[in-house]
Protein backbone atom coordinates (compact mmCIF):
# COMPACT_ATOMS: atom_id res chain seq x y z
CA UNK A 1 0.00 0.00 0.00
CA UNK A 2 1.02 3.63 -0.28
CA UNK A 3 3.21 5.08 2.46
CA UNK A 4 0.50 7.34 3.94
CA UNK A 5 -1.83 4.36 4.35
CA UNK A 6 0.99 2.36 5.92
CA UNK A 7 1.52 5.13 8.48
CA UNK A 8 -2.22 5.25 9.19
CA UNK A 9 -2.25 1.46 9.57
CA UNK A 10 0.66 1.57 12.01
CA UNK A 11 -1.12 4.23 14.06
CA UNK A 12 -4.33 2.16 14.18
CA UNK A 13 -2.41 -0.96 15.23
CA UNK A 14 -0.93 1.10 18.06
CA UNK A 15 -4.35 2.48 19.04
CA UNK A 16 -5.87 -0.99 19.02
CA UNK A 17 -3.22 -2.73 21.08
CA UNK A 18 -1.18 -0.17 23.00
CA UNK A 19 -3.21 2.98 23.71
CA UNK A 20 -4.22 1.76 27.18
CA UNK A 21 -0.76 0.49 28.04
CA UNK A 22 1.47 3.21 26.59
CA UNK A 23 -0.77 6.24 26.24
CA UNK A 24 -1.66 8.35 23.22
CA UNK A 25 1.99 8.76 22.28
CA UNK A 26 1.92 5.17 21.07
CA UNK A 27 -0.21 6.27 18.11
CA UNK A 28 2.41 8.74 16.91
CA UNK A 29 5.14 6.15 17.34
CA UNK A 30 3.03 3.58 15.46
CA UNK A 31 2.70 5.95 12.52
CA UNK A 32 6.43 6.63 12.49
CA UNK A 33 7.32 2.94 12.68
CA UNK A 34 4.84 2.27 9.85
CA UNK A 35 6.93 4.58 7.67
CA UNK A 36 10.25 2.85 8.37
CA UNK A 37 10.09 -0.07 5.87
CA UNK A 38 9.31 2.31 3.01
CA UNK A 39 12.50 4.26 3.64
CA UNK A 40 14.08 1.70 1.30
CA UNK A 41 12.94 3.94 -1.58
CA UNK A 42 16.02 6.02 -0.73
CA UNK A 43 17.95 3.51 -2.83
CA UNK A 44 16.13 4.85 -5.87
CA UNK A 45 16.80 8.48 -4.91
CA UNK A 46 20.51 7.71 -4.60
CA UNK A 47 21.18 5.17 -7.35
CA UNK A 48 18.25 5.52 -9.76
CA UNK A 49 15.13 3.56 -10.75
CA UNK A 50 16.83 0.19 -11.25
CA UNK A 51 18.08 0.34 -7.66
CA UNK A 52 14.56 1.19 -6.54
CA UNK A 53 13.20 -1.90 -8.30
CA UNK A 54 15.84 -4.07 -6.64
CA UNK A 55 15.60 -2.72 -3.09
CA UNK A 56 12.06 -1.40 -2.57
CA UNK A 57 10.01 -4.01 -0.74
CA UNK A 58 13.21 -5.90 -0.07
CA UNK A 59 14.93 -6.54 3.26
CA UNK A 60 12.86 -3.98 5.16
CA UNK A 61 9.71 -5.84 4.02
CA UNK A 62 11.02 -9.28 4.99
CA UNK A 63 9.32 -11.38 7.65
CA UNK A 64 12.70 -11.40 9.42
CA UNK A 65 12.93 -7.61 9.66
CA UNK A 66 10.37 -7.10 12.45
CA UNK A 67 11.81 -9.61 14.97
CA UNK A 68 15.39 -8.46 14.37
CA UNK A 69 14.48 -4.80 14.84
CA UNK A 70 12.33 -5.77 17.82
CA UNK A 71 15.30 -7.39 19.57
CA UNK A 72 17.49 -4.38 18.80
CA UNK A 73 14.78 -2.07 20.13
CA UNK A 74 14.51 -4.06 23.36
CA UNK A 75 18.29 -4.09 23.89
CA UNK A 76 18.49 -0.37 23.11
CA UNK A 77 15.75 0.41 25.64
CA UNK A 78 17.44 -1.76 28.27
CA UNK A 79 20.82 -0.12 27.68
CA UNK A 80 19.30 3.36 27.78
CA UNK A 81 17.39 2.61 30.98
CA UNK A 82 20.50 1.16 32.56
CA UNK A 83 22.23 4.52 32.23
CA UNK A 84 19.40 6.46 33.85
CA UNK A 85 19.00 7.01 37.62
CA UNK A 86 16.97 4.21 39.24
CA UNK A 87 14.09 6.54 40.11
CA UNK A 88 13.74 7.62 36.46
CA UNK A 89 13.90 4.24 34.80
CA UNK A 90 10.98 3.01 32.72
CA UNK A 91 8.93 0.11 34.01
CA UNK A 92 9.98 -3.16 32.34
CA UNK A 93 6.38 -3.74 31.23
CA UNK A 94 6.45 -0.46 29.29
CA UNK A 95 9.78 -1.41 27.69
CA UNK A 96 8.19 -4.63 26.51
CA UNK A 97 5.15 -2.68 25.31
CA UNK A 98 7.22 -0.37 23.10
CA UNK A 99 9.11 -3.38 21.78
CA UNK A 100 5.95 -5.28 20.85
CA UNK A 101 4.48 -2.15 19.28
CA UNK A 102 7.54 -1.91 17.04
CA UNK A 103 7.41 -5.59 16.11
CA UNK A 104 3.69 -5.67 15.28
CA UNK A 105 3.71 -2.52 13.16
CA UNK A 106 6.78 -3.66 11.22
CA UNK A 107 5.30 -7.15 10.79
CA UNK A 108 1.93 -5.95 9.48
CA UNK A 109 3.54 -3.58 6.94
CA UNK A 110 4.61 -6.32 4.48
CA UNK A 111 1.46 -8.34 5.20
CA UNK A 112 -0.81 -5.66 3.75
CA UNK A 113 1.70 -4.92 0.96
CA UNK A 114 1.63 -8.51 -0.25
CA UNK A 115 -2.05 -8.11 -1.22
CA UNK A 116 -1.01 -5.79 -4.07
CA UNK A 117 0.44 -6.85 -7.43
CA UNK A 118 3.75 -5.03 -6.97
CA UNK A 119 5.61 -7.91 -5.34
CA UNK A 120 7.16 -8.13 -1.86
CA UNK A 121 10.35 -10.00 -0.94
CA UNK A 122 9.01 -11.65 2.21
CA UNK A 123 12.00 -13.98 2.56
CA UNK A 124 14.81 -11.47 1.89
CA UNK A 125 17.76 -11.75 2.22
CA UNK A 126 17.47 -15.54 2.01
CA UNK A 127 15.41 -15.39 -1.18
CA UNK A 128 14.70 -12.76 -3.84
CA UNK A 129 11.31 -14.27 -4.66
CA UNK A 130 8.55 -11.65 -4.96
CA UNK A 131 5.24 -12.61 -3.36
CA UNK A 132 2.07 -10.94 -4.61
CA UNK A 133 -1.67 -11.45 -4.26
CA UNK A 134 -3.66 -9.50 -6.85
CA UNK A 135 -6.31 -8.21 -4.46
CA UNK A 136 -5.90 -4.49 -3.75
CA UNK A 137 -4.77 -1.38 -5.61
CA UNK A 138 -1.80 0.35 -4.05
CA UNK A 139 -4.02 3.35 -3.24
CA UNK A 140 -7.62 2.80 -2.12
CA UNK A 141 -9.42 5.80 -0.54
CA UNK A 142 -12.02 3.68 1.28
CA UNK A 143 -9.28 1.55 2.83
CA UNK A 144 -7.48 4.66 4.07
CA UNK A 145 -10.71 6.35 5.16
CA UNK A 146 -11.55 3.49 7.52
CA UNK A 147 -8.22 4.05 9.25
CA UNK A 148 -8.70 7.82 9.40
CA UNK A 149 -12.16 7.40 10.99
CA UNK A 150 -10.75 5.10 13.68
CA UNK A 151 -7.97 7.56 14.46
CA UNK A 152 -10.46 10.44 14.51
CA UNK A 153 -12.62 8.62 17.07
CA UNK A 154 -9.52 7.94 19.12
CA UNK A 155 -8.49 11.60 18.99
CA UNK A 156 -11.85 12.83 20.27
CA UNK A 157 -12.21 10.05 22.83
CA UNK A 158 -9.35 11.37 24.92
CA UNK A 159 -10.37 9.69 28.16
CA UNK A 160 -12.51 6.91 26.72
CA UNK A 161 -9.73 4.48 25.99
CA UNK A 162 -12.15 1.61 25.46
CA UNK A 163 -13.96 3.48 22.67
CA UNK A 164 -10.65 4.35 20.99
CA UNK A 165 -9.49 0.74 21.18
CA UNK A 166 -12.80 -0.64 19.89
CA UNK A 167 -12.85 1.73 16.92
CA UNK A 168 -9.31 0.73 15.97
CA UNK A 169 -10.07 -2.98 16.25
CA UNK A 170 -13.21 -2.49 14.15
CA UNK A 171 -11.19 -0.68 11.47
CA UNK A 172 -8.66 -3.51 11.33
CA UNK A 173 -11.45 -6.08 11.00
CA UNK A 174 -12.99 -4.01 8.21
CA UNK A 175 -9.65 -3.81 6.40
CA UNK A 176 -9.26 -7.58 6.63
CA UNK A 177 -12.77 -8.24 5.34
CA UNK A 178 -12.45 -5.64 2.59
CA UNK A 179 -9.16 -7.15 1.41
CA UNK A 180 -10.60 -10.67 1.30
CA UNK A 181 -13.64 -9.33 -0.57
CA UNK A 182 -11.36 -7.70 -3.15
CA UNK A 183 -9.39 -10.93 -3.50
CA UNK A 184 -12.61 -12.84 -4.16
CA UNK A 185 -13.56 -10.31 -6.84
CA UNK A 186 -10.29 -11.04 -8.63
CA UNK A 187 -11.05 -14.77 -8.74
CA UNK A 188 -14.57 -14.04 -9.95
CA UNK A 189 -13.36 -11.78 -12.78
CA UNK A 190 -10.81 -14.37 -13.90
CA UNK A 191 -13.60 -16.95 -14.17
CA UNK A 192 -15.76 -14.55 -16.20
CA UNK A 193 -12.89 -13.66 -18.52
CA UNK A 194 -11.90 -17.28 -19.12
CA UNK A 195 -15.52 -18.16 -19.96
CA UNK A 196 -15.76 -15.29 -22.45
CA UNK A 197 -12.49 -16.22 -24.15
CA UNK A 198 -13.19 -19.94 -24.51
CA UNK A 199 -9.51 -20.46 -25.34
CA UNK A 200 -8.00 -23.33 -23.33
CA UNK A 201 -4.49 -22.08 -24.15
CA UNK A 202 -5.04 -18.67 -22.54
CA UNK A 203 -3.53 -18.03 -19.13
CA UNK A 204 -5.93 -15.47 -17.61
CA UNK A 205 -4.92 -13.16 -14.77
CA UNK A 206 -6.92 -10.27 -13.32
CA UNK A 207 -5.25 -7.29 -11.66
CA UNK A 208 -6.64 -4.42 -9.56
CA UNK A 209 -6.63 -1.02 -11.23
CA UNK A 210 -6.83 2.26 -9.29
CA UNK A 211 -8.59 3.52 -6.15
CA UNK A 212 -11.23 0.75 -5.83
CA UNK A 213 -11.54 -3.05 -6.10
CA UNK A 214 -14.39 -3.35 -8.61
CA UNK A 215 -12.80 -2.56 -11.98
CA UNK A 216 -10.23 -5.20 -12.90
CA UNK A 217 -7.67 -5.26 -15.67
CA UNK A 218 -7.63 -8.70 -17.29
CA UNK A 219 -4.64 -10.11 -19.16
CA UNK A 220 -4.91 -13.27 -21.25
CA UNK A 221 -1.60 -14.74 -22.39
CA UNK A 222 -0.92 -17.22 -25.18
CA UNK A 223 2.44 -18.08 -26.77
CA UNK A 224 1.66 -15.76 -29.70
CA UNK A 225 -0.11 -12.79 -28.14
CA UNK A 226 -1.26 -10.90 -25.09
CA UNK A 227 -4.87 -9.73 -24.81
CA UNK A 228 -5.87 -6.97 -22.41
CA UNK A 229 -9.38 -6.03 -21.31
CA UNK A 230 -11.28 -4.48 -18.43
CA UNK A 231 -14.22 -5.80 -16.43
CA UNK A 232 -16.19 -4.23 -13.59
CA UNK A 233 -18.42 -6.27 -11.32
CA UNK A 234 -20.56 -3.13 -10.98
CA UNK A 235 -20.87 -2.84 -14.77
CA UNK A 236 -20.76 -6.43 -16.07
CA UNK A 237 -20.47 -5.81 -19.80
CA UNK A 238 -18.67 -8.22 -22.14
CA UNK A 239 -14.93 -7.63 -22.11
CA UNK A 240 -13.56 -5.71 -25.08
CA UNK A 241 -10.17 -7.17 -25.77
CA UNK A 242 -7.15 -5.38 -27.20
CA UNK A 243 -4.72 -7.82 -28.78
CA UNK A 244 -0.96 -7.36 -28.91
CA UNK A 245 1.47 -9.65 -30.69
CA UNK A 246 4.46 -10.76 -28.69
CA UNK A 247 7.44 -8.96 -30.16
CA UNK A 248 10.92 -10.31 -30.68
CA UNK A 249 13.28 -10.12 -27.73
CA UNK A 250 16.72 -9.10 -29.04
CA UNK A 251 19.35 -11.06 -27.16
CA UNK A 252 21.66 -8.05 -26.89
CA UNK A 253 18.98 -6.23 -24.89
CA UNK A 254 17.37 -9.14 -23.02
CA UNK A 255 20.66 -10.35 -21.57
CA UNK A 256 21.69 -6.99 -20.11
CA UNK A 257 21.74 -6.60 -16.35
CA UNK A 258 19.04 -3.93 -16.59
CA UNK A 259 16.70 -6.21 -18.55
CA UNK A 260 17.25 -9.04 -16.08
CA UNK A 261 16.41 -6.72 -13.18
CA UNK A 262 13.28 -5.55 -14.95
CA UNK A 263 12.10 -9.07 -15.79
CA UNK A 264 12.61 -10.12 -12.17
CA UNK A 265 10.85 -7.01 -10.85
CA UNK A 266 7.90 -7.55 -13.20
CA UNK A 267 7.70 -11.19 -12.11
CA UNK A 268 8.12 -12.30 -15.75
CA UNK A 269 5.00 -10.36 -16.80
CA UNK A 270 6.84 -8.64 -19.63
CA UNK A 271 5.94 -8.01 -23.26
CA UNK A 272 8.50 -6.86 -25.82
CA UNK A 273 7.76 -4.32 -28.58
CA UNK A 274 9.94 -2.95 -31.38
CA UNK A 275 9.68 -0.04 -33.80
CA UNK A 276 11.98 1.64 -36.31
CA UNK A 277 13.24 5.10 -35.36
CA UNK A 278 13.93 6.30 -38.92
CA UNK A 279 17.72 6.19 -38.55
CA UNK A 280 18.18 2.58 -39.56
CA UNK A 281 17.91 1.61 -35.90
CA UNK A 282 15.26 -0.17 -33.85
CA UNK A 283 13.79 1.01 -30.56
CA UNK A 284 13.14 -1.98 -28.32
CA UNK A 285 10.78 -1.68 -25.36
CA UNK A 286 9.78 -4.09 -22.62
CA UNK A 287 6.68 -3.28 -20.56
CA UNK A 288 5.43 -4.58 -17.23
CA UNK A 289 1.87 -5.57 -18.08
CA UNK A 290 0.71 -6.11 -14.50
CA UNK A 291 -0.22 -2.42 -14.41
CA UNK A 292 -1.95 -0.39 -17.10
CA UNK A 293 -5.13 1.42 -18.10
CA UNK A 294 -7.14 2.13 -21.22
CA UNK A 295 -6.31 5.11 -23.39
CA UNK A 296 -2.78 4.24 -24.50
CA UNK A 297 -1.25 2.50 -21.50
CA UNK A 298 -2.96 -0.89 -21.82
CA UNK A 299 0.38 -2.70 -21.87
CA UNK A 300 1.81 -1.00 -18.81
CA UNK A 301 2.70 2.17 -16.98
CA UNK A 302 6.45 1.61 -17.09
CA UNK A 303 9.19 -0.35 -18.76
CA UNK A 304 12.69 -0.26 -20.20
CA UNK A 305 13.83 1.02 -23.59
CA UNK A 306 16.95 0.41 -25.67
CA UNK A 307 18.15 1.11 -29.20
CA UNK A 308 19.86 -1.45 -31.45
CA UNK A 309 21.39 -0.99 -34.89
CA UNK A 310 20.71 -3.02 -38.02
CA UNK A 311 23.02 -5.81 -36.89
CA UNK A 312 21.35 -6.05 -33.48
CA UNK A 313 24.20 -4.33 -31.65
CA UNK A 314 23.18 -2.32 -28.60
CA UNK A 315 23.49 1.39 -29.31
CA UNK A 316 21.78 3.00 -26.30
CA UNK A 317 20.16 1.93 -23.05
CA UNK A 318 18.49 0.11 -21.57
CA UNK A 319 16.90 2.93 -19.61
CA UNK A 320 13.59 3.22 -17.81
CA UNK A 321 10.54 5.05 -19.10
CA UNK A 322 7.01 5.74 -17.86
CA UNK A 323 3.79 5.54 -19.84
CA UNK A 324 1.19 6.83 -17.38
CA UNK A 325 -1.95 8.48 -18.80
CA UNK A 326 -2.74 12.08 -17.93
CA UNK A 327 -5.08 12.42 -14.93
CA UNK A 328 -7.33 14.99 -16.61
CA UNK A 329 -11.07 15.37 -16.16
CA UNK A 330 -12.00 13.44 -19.30
CA UNK A 331 -9.90 10.44 -18.36
CA UNK A 332 -11.22 10.41 -14.79
CA UNK A 333 -14.78 10.54 -16.15
CA UNK A 334 -14.00 7.66 -18.51
CA UNK A 335 -12.50 5.70 -15.64
CA UNK A 336 -15.54 6.30 -13.39
CA UNK A 337 -17.92 5.20 -16.13
CA UNK A 338 -15.89 2.04 -16.63
CA UNK A 339 -16.26 1.28 -12.92
CA UNK A 340 -20.00 1.97 -12.42
CA UNK A 341 -21.46 2.16 -15.92
CA UNK A 342 -22.34 5.08 -18.25
CA UNK A 343 -25.74 5.79 -16.70
CA UNK A 344 -24.50 6.21 -13.10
Amino acid sequence: MDTVTQMLFGAVVAQAGFRRRLGRGAIVVGAAVGLVPDLDVAAGWIAGPFANWVHHRGVTHSIFFAPVVGLLTYWAFKAWQGRRPPDRRMDLDRVRGWTWLTVLVLATHPVIDVFTSYGTQLLAPLSRHRFAIDAMPIIDPLYSLALVVALGIGAFAKRRVGLATTSAVAALFFIGAYTLFAWSLNDRVEEVAAAQLSDPRADVTAYPTLFQPYLRRVVAETPEEVRVGFYSVLNPEPIRWSTFDRGDRPRTVATTREAEIFRWFAMDKVIWRSRANGNGETVVEALDYRYGLFGGSELGFWGIRAVVDGSGRLVAGPETFVNRPDADRDRLTLFWRAVVGPSS
